[in-house]
């Protein structure tokens, strides 16, 4: 067990992880002299468009990519549901049906992403291999589509026009022309990132083929990492209800996926001990840093949606990725075998959990 420890603790993964949570340490340390709003405007701004465009821009679909594909979208879907029965688990109906609507809403559409490029990748390297890395980044077209392109209209159908918008007279509400529309939305960052890395991708022109535009995109797109985990440590605090809030609706989730995961593998994924494996470290994926970012957007068109509640959930999701990815890896075939148990104790934990929160 010593030696299978040390080997696991050696391993780029690993590593990764320990870096990660030291330089949230170094952001927990500052608190008291960098300002966190700031960091967050920087990250949403700068850094999570040129990750965007970066990752669009490298897009490209195939007959041959059917099958991954329609893999990726399985698991993707299996999320959305799992995070939608997670949020309904643990937040109970209560007097303000409006506070508990609100968090409800933001906890299934934010658990309900995954951010496998950062949180799952190195292990399935790792332990896996180079190349079902490389599958894994295919499945995970189908989400990064949702994530980037598709949710910020599924937040606006689920959120709550405000109420200054509710009152404005039919002449007011008239739209600007189309051509100051599209103005309009391409100086927003998100809109721009994603236009133009559709249109990379159309032509096949991948950001690292821009020359020292696309090393500037490319430098601004790896930052986002560090500055995510510096934000982390600035904001995540374990004082209070809300931490443990987080955890029981990410407990929730990864057990209801683990159970959804095991059905799927079951009847629809037969296949090899590895692409099993692969599949299970993807499905249990950390939540994505550019929902919350598409989140904070959209929330300033809508209500309903508890930004802080989200940005949370994402903290707290990278550890307890590391942890259920870890243990995967280190047992192998038999953690895939055993999902059904594994997806039951997390479900039985995330109840335990709100038990001792209430006592």
């Amino acid at each position: 067990l010593g030696s299978i420890t040390k080997t696991a603790f050696r391993t780029s993964g690993v590593q990764k992880v320990l870096e990660l949570g030291f330089i949230a340490g170094v952001g927990a340390s500052l608190r008291d002299k960098l300002d966190s709003k700031a960091i967050t405007a920087l990250l949403l701004n700068a850094l999570v468009p040129a990750v965007i465009v970066s990752s669009l821009s490298t897009l490209k679909v195939s007959l041959e990519m059917g099958y991954v594909l329609l893999s990726g979208t399985f698991l993707a879907l299996i999320q959305l549901g799992s995070s939608e029965l997670a949020s309904r688990f643990v937040i109970k109906k209560n007097e303000d049906s409006n506070e508990t609507t609100t968090l409800r809403r933001t906890a299934a559409v934010q658990l309900g992403t995954m951010a496998p490029a950062l949180s799952v990748y190195s292990f399935t390297r790792e332990f896996v291999g180079s190349e079902f890395a490389g599958l894994a980044a295919l499945a995970d077209i189908p989400t990064k589509i949702y994530t980037l392109i598709l949710i910020p209209y599924y937040l606006r159908f689920r959120g709550n026009k405000k109420a200054a918008e509710v009152a404005l007279t039919p002449a007011a509400k008239e739209k600007p022309p189309m051509s100051k529309q599209l103005i309009n939305a391409m100086q927003d960052p998100f809109n721009l990132a994603i236009a133009s890395g559709i249109c990379l991708a159309a032509i096949g022109k991948p950001v690292s083929s821009l020359s020292f535009c696309g090393k500037a995109i490319g430098g601004l797109a790896e930052a986002q990492t560090a500055i995510l985990f510096l934000l982390i440590g600035l904001k995540l605090k374990f004082g209070g209800d809300r931490p443990k809030l987080c955890l029981q609706l990410l407990l929730a989730r990864h057990g209801f996926v683990s159970l959804a995961t095991s059905a799927f593998l079951a009847t629809l994924l037969r296949t090899g001990d590895s692409v099993r494996l692969a599949a299970v470290l993807s499905s249990q994926a950390a939540s994505s840093i550019i929902a919350f970012g598409q989140m904070s957007k959209v929330a300033k068109e809508v209500d309903g949606y508890d930004i802080e509640l989200a940005f949370d959930i994402v903290a707290l999701s990278f550890p307890l990725t590391v942890v259920l990815n870890t243990i995967a890896c280190l047992a192998g075939n038999r953690y895939v075998n055993a999902l059904p148990i594994v997806g039951t104790g997390l479900l039985a934990a995330s109840a335990a959990l709100g038990k001792v929160a209430k006592s």
